[in-house]
């Protein structure tokens, strides 16, 4: 199985905060990953990384795990490390963002199974020759995870080891993630 992380716990500082849980098209942000990740728990076991209660609620009425977030002043790094250290050590671990509301959970299966029937040791979505989130690692690549710092995230672990990453296109669309507000719905 893999361990699908949700990462969740940041400020969302550019969108002026409570990003995750404003409305997009009638519904919380979150609710996009949370949908796509349940249409994955026959491959995934799913951890939300959060401090925020309709989250952590959510989460726990769908199954998830949920692993309290670290103060966000690091960066993403810190969220990654508490999800990492809290899945199996034998198992590869996804990474996916919250805030990418048109990565749906057919594409997020499509991806996933690509990956394991890829035999490589790395898995990257793209749109065109953009790289993009989420992002799976195997198993040997744990330590690496649990030590990034900063607001970096995982992409550092993918220089210099193109032969080892499973490429999977999707349209650029799939890719948007909102770090600024929208016209906020009623």
């Amino acid at each position: 199985m893999i361990d699908l992380i949700l990462l969740a716990g940041g400020t969302s500082r550019r969108f002026g905060g409570k990003k995750l849980t404003a409305l997009f098209h009638g519904r919380p942000l979150y609710a996009y990953a949370f949908d796509a990740a349940n249409a994955v728990t026959d491959l995934c076991r799913v951890t939300v990384v959060t401090n925020e209660e309709a989250l952590r609620t959510t989460a726990y009425r769908m199954g998830f795990s949920v692993v309290d977030a670290p103060p966000p002043d690091e960066g993403i790094a810190a969220s990654i490390r508490a999800g990492v250290a809290a899945t199996n050590a034998q198992s590869p671990v996804c990474l996916m963002v919250c805030d990418q509301p048109h990565f749906t959970g057919e594409l997020l299966c499509a991806f996933l199974l690509g990956f394991l029937e890829s035999g490589k040791l790395l898995g990257r979505v793209y749109s065109g020759a953009t790289p993009g989130n989420p992002a799976v690692f195997a198993e040997e690549f744990r330590a690496e995870l649990l030590r990034l710092t900063g607001d970096s995230g995982g992409k550092q672990i993918f220089f210099g080891r193109e032969n080892e990453i499973y490429r999977f296109s999707v349209c650029k669309e799939a890719l948007l993630d909102y770090d600024t507000p929208w016209e906020k719905e009623s």
